[in-house]
């Protein structure tokens, strides 16, 4: 007995960018098989196709019409409540200081993804951690409390990983 089964395609534009600009063909040929693939994969019954990417403006257009991949959804990044939530979640694995209001790096953090916001606890984590390494002993990460200066340290180094522009750019498509 089939079963149904769902494929996934992460970075989906590495694999299938718009055609015309390799200069060997190779991508072009591996894009239009991909294509005659999809359109006999249709039979919803048998599975799903989803892919992800980071940059739907550098797929293939001819991937995108009905029949192949036509149910497009955006996932914005989180809005200040959410920022809030993912950052209540990252907590968990890393100990703050009960100084540290995650409503206000909420605010503090606009233009964030998650991936950002973990970045940025990461890198209050090891500026912690290395103020520790020079005063005690402590070497366990689970000993690690990072403080406001720490957040505060991290929040200069580590900026949201798409600009203003390019977020507007993926808010017009």
């Amino acid at each position: 007995m089939k079963r149904p089964s769902i494929l996934f395609f992460d970075e989906f534009d590495s694999l299938a960018p718009k055609r015309g600009h390799d200069s060997t063909g190779v991508t072009d040929r591996v894009v239009t098989q991909l294509l005659a693939r999809l359109d006999g994969a249709e039979g919803g019954a048998r599975g799903a196709v989803v892919a992800a990417s980071s940059r739907p403006d550098l797929l293939d257009p001819a991937l995108l019409r009905p029949g192949r991949l036509h149910t497009h959804l955006y996932c914005a990044l989180p809005d200040r409540d959410g920022r809030y939530e993912v950052l209540k979640i990252l907590t968990k694995s890393v100990t703050v200081d009960k100084e540290v209001d995650l409503r206000e790096l909420a605010e503090l953090t606009d233009g964030y993804s998650p991936a950002d916001l973990k970045s940025l606890l990461v890198t209050a984590q090891l500026t912690r951690l290395e103020k520790q390494l020079d005063n005690t002993d402590e070497k366990d990460m689970k000993s690690v409390v990072v403080l406001n200066e720490d957040i505060k340290s991290a929040l200069q180094e580590t900026k949201p990983s798409l600009s203003k522009e390019q977020r507007l750019f993926y808010d017009m498509m």
